[in-house]
């Protein structure tokens, strides 16, 4: 919710994409994404002065992470400095029922997420945008969950990798020695620009914003508040992953298109035949192609977007061929479909959106693959094993999203989000069922 504007230096104004992600979290369009990442370490006795001391290095490296956002609800909210951040307001530590995924899955985590992903966005005065929850096991003192959410203005899931990574580095190079939950914040760091003033590839032509025809294709109920985030994720093991990769790479076949038509496969095989065509939306990252100051550390939003469209039938390695030469394309042009030039388009956001309500949805589902990392290192005190990226459901969203993932552990990981109402009860675990199905066949 929106605050009292607070009295704290400006930094700049934010951008296109990043008012957009205001606008929408304020009408309660889309809240947030996390990305969870399950540690091992030597030991979690002292775990939360490690990790305040952590985070406060990361803090320092990356002035993003000590803005604030204010004057949220005009039509040109900034990003502010906070002169400190308070830990404790925005990192919590509770105990789980397990750390470990059984059969793929893990219910009391999923639930929390379900939980934190409906609950709207706090712009809180003295509040950076993000928060971290940490969970530990009774009698476990070997690992720990550690759960980053962050509002979508802040920066893209890669962003959310390199926070991952920066907490595992300082974790590794810190002391025991108590630290301080509240931690003074820089004000020589400069914060990148926006994605609008940085030199980039452009779409020569972005996506209309009219109604398209969508006869024939399945997008689950229309458009509609409010929402409530319902979720499932899905664990595969390092056995079934490394065998996926391997028939991908056996296929001359990306992981990406490789999921994404297996994904599209699953849904047609849960919905009625009358439909006959699933349209898909997926995310690019920008940031490889950008010029610096962003680089491969960057955290920001630097991302577009693009289409994809599946006809019924069962999943076939020519057809996810035939996905891969799309995301060949957009590699190629170094850009999606102008996702940032159609938003500046929007004068008035909630326009846009009451407008929206009750018309049927664009995109049938929206699977994003943030990518991996590197693989696990012996001598570590602490490291990150598995990761699981989720997201909140959306308004004006697909029907279905479908986030992945991948750990130092070479565990593929899935969360599935959608909108309660918008797919029938069941009809998620059907799909995951379906495409669980499909992996073991093809591996």
């Amino acid at each position: 919710m929106s605050k009292e504007k607070p009295d704290l230096p400006l930094l700049r104004p934010m951008g296109v994409l990043e008012r957009y992600m205001v606008a929408r979290s304020q009408l309660g369009v889309y809240q947030k994404v996390a990305v969870t990442a399950r540690y091992q370490c030597k030991s979690t006795d002292t775990l939360k002065s490690r990790l305040y001391a952590a985070l406060a290095t990361v803090v320092s490296q990356h002035p993003v992470l000590s803005a604030a956002a204010v004057d949220v609800d005009s039509k040109i909210p900034c990003f502010a400095r906070l002169p400190y951040i308070d830990l404790d307001q925005v990192a919590s530590f509770n105990e789980i029922e397990t750390l470990d995924d059984v059969d793929g899955k893990v219910p009391s985590l999923d639930r929390f997420l379900e939980q934190e992903h409906t609950r709207q966005w706090d712009f809180g005065p003295a509040l950076p945008l993000w928060r971290v929850h940490v969970f530990q096991q009774s009698g476990d003192t070997s690992r720990f969950i550690l759960c980053y959410f962050f509002h979508h203005a802040l920066g893209d899931t890669k962003s959310a990798l390199v926070f991952h990574e920066g907490v595992e580095a300082a974790l590794n190079t810190g002391s025991d020695v108590e630290s301080a939950s509240r931690i003074s914040t820089r004000t020589d760091l400069p914060l990148l620009p926006p994605l609008d003033d940085i030199p980039r590839a452009s779409a020569s032509t972005s996506q209309s914003t009219a109604q398209e025809d969508l006869s024939g294709v399945w997008t689950g109920a229309v458009q509609s508040l409010p929402v409530q985030t319902r979720l499932r994720s899905l664990w595969l093991s390092a056995e079934q992953s490394k065998r996926f990769a391997q028939q991908c790479k056996k296929n001359g076949v990306s992981v990406t298109a490789a999921l994404q038509t297996m994904l599209a496969a699953a849904i047609f095989q849960q919905i009625p035949e009358g439909y006959t065509t699933l349209k898909t939306s997926c995310p690019v990252s920008l940031r490889a192609w950008l010029p610096s100051p962003v680089s491969a550390e960057s955290i920001g939003v630097f991302v577009d977007t693009f289409p994809e469209k599946y006809h019924r039938g069962p999943f076939s390695w020519e057809e996810a061929k035939r996905a891969k030469q799309t995301i060949d394309k957009v590699m190629q042009n170094r850009c999606g479909h102008g996702l940032i030039e159609n938003l500046a388009r929007i004068q008035d956001v909630k326009a846009e959106v009451d407008g929206n309500m009750g018309h049927p949805r664009r995109a049938s589902l929206e699977m994003s693959n943030v990518g991996k990392l590197g693989p696990l290192q012996p001598g570590k005190d602490y490291q990150i094993e598995s990761l699981l990226f989720s997201q909140s459901a959306g308004a004006m969203s697909a029907a279905l999203k479908v986030s992945i993932v991948t750990g130092r552990d070479g565990r593929f990981t899935l969360a599935f989000s959608w909108q309660e109402g918008v797919i029938e009860d069941g009809f998620g675990e059907k799909v995951i069922g379906e495409f669980g199905s499909i992996l073991e066949r093809e591996t």
